[in-house]
């Protein structure tokens, strides 16, 4: 399983990283064509928009992942570390919650768009292969929440304490957790 964890996480990072690549890489084609050959390109900025909110948006569950998605823990640290247990269980659950809402309605969208047969405006891609990414990324958090849910319900309160701490020295005293 351990593996399976390994190389999802392998894919996940790459494709986030190389739809952000190829889309700031076509910007600067764009801008090449544009401003030294005379000769503007109006395919690459839908193109480029699109991969770069499909790379940002795989790029929420690496975030997730790896705690670096942005939180505001001004109250939660005044907390009783009892109390922030509990409170982030709560966090998962509402997180799991809000990721099974994109995915639903992002499946909505993408069905209703496919039926319509709705393009875009420049290029012409069906809007239904452009808003699969929101049950995608729906899908990524839901698993995401969930693995982190378990994580932390594994752990009962004394445990959860003492492994927060640990990982806080290693963040040489950072709080981004």
């Amino acid at each position: 399983m351990k593996r399976f964890w390994q190389v999802f996480e392998f894919v996940e990072d790459i494709v986030s990283g190389g739809l952000l690549f190829c889309g700031v890489s076509l910007i600067f084609y764009g801008v090449i064509m544009r401003y030294y050959f005379d000769a503007p390109k109006s395919w690459v900025d839908e193109v480029s928009q699109y991969l770069i909110i499909w790379g940002t948006l795989i790029g929420t569950s690496v975030a997730l992942r790896n705690n670096h998605h942005i939180k505001v823990d001004m109250l939660f640290d005044r907390l009783p570390s009892r109390v922030q247990y509990y409170v982030t269980l709560f966090a998962h659950t509402v997180g799991i919650a809000f990721s099974l809402f994109i995915t639903y309605y992002g499946f909505t969208l993408v069905q209703f768009t496919h039926r319509t047969g709705q393009r875009s405006t420049d290029v012409g891609i069906p809007l239904f292969i452009v808003y699969s990414i929101l049950p995608l990324m729906g899908g990524l958090l839901t698993l995401r929440f969930t693995v982190k849910l378990y994580e932390t319900a594994r752990l009962n309160v004394k445990e959860w304490i003492a492994e927060r701490a640990e990982r806080m020295k290693s963040y040489d005293g950072s709080t981004a957790l």
